[in-house]
């Protein structure tokens, strides 16, 4: 997502795969959505644990992303600010950053991507937030094929809106054409409103419930290793074409059901992906993964604006070298380290 976001794939021509991979980095969010549900639900609703005290969750929860939710945004203020007034007026600063405070940018499709564009995506975890108490509460106790209907009936459902999408087109003819640089009132509702993408945090619930079964947990277990080789393989020629594949779909939940086998597999702890990831290097990088995911726009404004100063002009990455390009990578992870 990193490359996605902060690197100018599209320029890749050589490269179709690589180029493709990254041009879906969109795709992650999906990912983070239902591993998240997952591990709120492992964490959370365990068999003996103690009732969740929705008080301390909540607590915690925002000390988790808000303080460095803030803080990123504090970062890049002045060049948010002077540059709205400039553009588009104080009345568009004010709505525009009081929903980004208040993590509401994702109901409002024009507004999803001021400030730092990535956290529209913590706007859609504050509403999962808040309903997880609840949704836990009806599944954790729930029989296993209660749980495992309602997850095939979220999977369905997260597809549901894309292919109506695609099919009556709302946005014009543009619709059928969609890419992650199309932009619209539907196709922005259909990316960033939390109810749009809540199925896919049902599924991780659930698949957390299902896990917590120590019948369903050995099964998992036992083939974890080929659970997460031929998990990575499907992702990877999924990545690889994806292109062919509408956006609409492959944006929003189409690889919940890999997701979700990924997932378990690593939870096992075994096999060769487990046991790399599982290392110190690995370890760190994933616990600096969502400052990383939050401060990388930020830091690319930083770093341009640097560059072009120093190098005495106004350019933008692409224009300052693929050296450029590399280093503000390494600052980055460092960054979020």
């Amino acid at each position: 997502m990193l490359i996605f976001h902060c690197i100018p794939w599209g320029t890749w021509q050589s490269h179709r795969f690589l180029r493709n991979a990254a041009g879906s980095g969109y795709v992650a969010v999906s990912l983070f959505f239902v591993l998240s549900g997952f591990i709120l639900t492992y964490v959370h609703a365990s068999p003996g644990r103690a009732p969740l005290d929705r008080r301390d969750f909540y607590v915690n929860r925002f000390a988790r992303i808000y303080p460095t939710y803030l803080l990123v945004l504090a970062l890049i203020a002045p060049f948010y600010v002077v540059h709205t007034i400039r553009v588009e007026g104080v009345a568009r600063l004010v709505k525009g950053a009081s929903a980004v405070l208040l993590l509401l940018q994702a109901y409002f499709p024009s507004l999803a991507m001021v400030w730092n564009p990535p956290a529209w995506s913590l706007s859609d975890e504050a509403f999962f937030y808040a309903l997880f108490p609840a949704i836990a509460a009806r599944l954790a106790p729930s029989r296993r094929s209660v749980a495992a209907a309602v997850g095939l009936g979220c999977f369905a459902v997260s597809l549901l809106a894309p292919l109506a999408y695609l099919w009556l087109a709302p946005d014009g003819p543009a619709s059928a054409t969609a890419t992650s640089d199309s932009h619209g009132f539907w196709i922005d509702a259909l990316r960033y409103e939390p109810i749009a993408r809540l199925p896919e945090f049902v599924v991780g619930v659930v698949l957390g419930r299902l896990y917590l079964d120590d019948e369903v947990r050995r099964r998992c277990d036992a083939h974890a290793a080929l659970g997460a080789t031929l998990s990575v393989i499907a992702i990877a020629a999924v990545l690889a074409c994806s292109s062919a594949i509408p956006y609409p779909l492959l944006h929003n939940g189409l690889l919940a059901p890999l997701y979700a086998i990924l997932i378990v597999a690593l939870a096992a702890g075994r096999g060769p992906l487990a046991s790399f990831l599982a290392s110190k290097p690995l370890v760190n990088l994933g616990e600096a993964s969502y400052a990383l995911y939050i401060i990388q726009i930020p830091l690319l404004v930083l770093w341009i604006k640097t560059v072009a100063l120093v190098a005495g002009e106004r350019g933008s990455l692409p224009a300052v070298g693929v050296a450029s390009q590399i280093g503000f990578l390494f600052f980055a992870v460092a960054a979020s380290l």
